[in-house]
């Protein structure tokens, strides 16, 4: 399938259509990619899930330990190794799909190699988004803190605060808006780095710009799509690991507890095969046609400028 990218702004109904287009037209150049990842954290998880601990107590201490074990040093590792992997995989799932919205071909060793050039941009992307959220968020923090320290509120004593138990919980409602807010903002910086070559600042600064004005549109299309994204990505392995017995809480069911637990996990990798290359062609889809309304806007405001000389 031939994918022909949109020449003018289209409605919210249009862009998810133009989003499952891309998608399609493009799955051929990404399932190869996707895979890498798919792979990549199927051969993670089946080396740092860690052995079962025998049972030497109650099945819920049992389940506790084995957690504790799935957060040690060394799945922290293995996590942000994953993520690198990840990044690199998105990034080259963003340069082919940018080439196939322009009607170009590319191969999957060239779409990895524009992912690992770019992989620097990625993580400093993500460490200035982290910065800025966090950034929002500190006020709420600082707010916690003055309250338990200044206050010291028991149980006892919460009926006879109330107002300050509402003024709390209004500041902690508009610091999730803020960060909502923001982060619909700044959601099409990585778009940005592989549509225009941009840098991780400049990325984000264009994704404010591009956002501006269109934040309710635009946050629209990413609700619908993160439905299907989220069915495609939580629902579904849920769905195939309890088919397939795996949440079974039975003391019988603890030998193979490991084996179930490995099993639950590569079921969940395998949704990336569909999930990472739907999660880039919804941000390129965005920010194309923020692009076109913004040039549309541009072209107009010149023909004005012009006709007034």
């Amino acid at each position: 399938m031939t994918y022909q990218a949109p020449s003018a702004p289209q409605s919210i109904g249009a862009v998810l259509d133009d989003w499952l287009r891309l998608f399609t037209a493009s799955f051929n150049r990404c399932w190869l990619l996707a895979l890498i990842a798919v792979l990549a954290g199927a051969l993670l998880v089946f080396v740092v899930t860690p052995t079962l601990p025998p049972v030497t107590a109650s099945l819920w201490q049992h389940r506790l330990q084995l957690w504790s074990l799935l957060n040690g040093p060394q799945n922290a590792f293995a996590s942000i190794l994953l993520l690198l992997i990840t990044l690199i995989i998105t990034g080259a799932l963003f340069a082919a799909q940018v080439r196939v919205m322009r009607g170009e071909a590319m191969s999957t060793g060239e779409a990895l190699g524009v992912g690992l050039r770019r992989l620097p941009r990625l993580v400093l992307g993500m460490v200035l988004l982290a910065l800025i959220e966090v950034g929002i968020m500190l006020p709420a923090i600082v707010f916690a803190v003055i309250g338990v320290v200044m206050f010291r509120l028991d149980s006892a004593e919460l009926a006879r605060h109330g107002l300050l138990i509402l003024l709390a919980v209004a500041v902690l409602l508009a610091v999730l808006a803020a960060v909502l807010y923001v982060s619909v903002r700044l959601m099409l910086w990585q778009a940005a780095v592989f549509a225009e070559d941009d840098g991780a600042a400049g990325a984000l600064a264009r994704s404010w710009r591009l956002v501006k004005g269109h934040w309710w549109r635009v946050t629209a299309i990413l609700f619908v799509a993160n439905i299907v994204i989220g069915i495609l990505g939580f629902v579904v392995p849920w769905a195939l690991s309890a088919a397939f017995g795996l949440f079974s809480l039975s003391a019988a069911s603890l030998p193979d507890f490991g084996t179930q637990l490995r099993l639950a996990q590569v079921i969940s990798q395998t949704t990336h095969l569909i999930t990472l290359p739907l999660g880039s062609a919804a941000a390129l889809v965005i920010f194309r046609d923020l692009m076109l309304r913004r040039e549309g806007s541009d072209l107009a405001a010149r023909t004005e400028a012009l006709g007034g000389r």
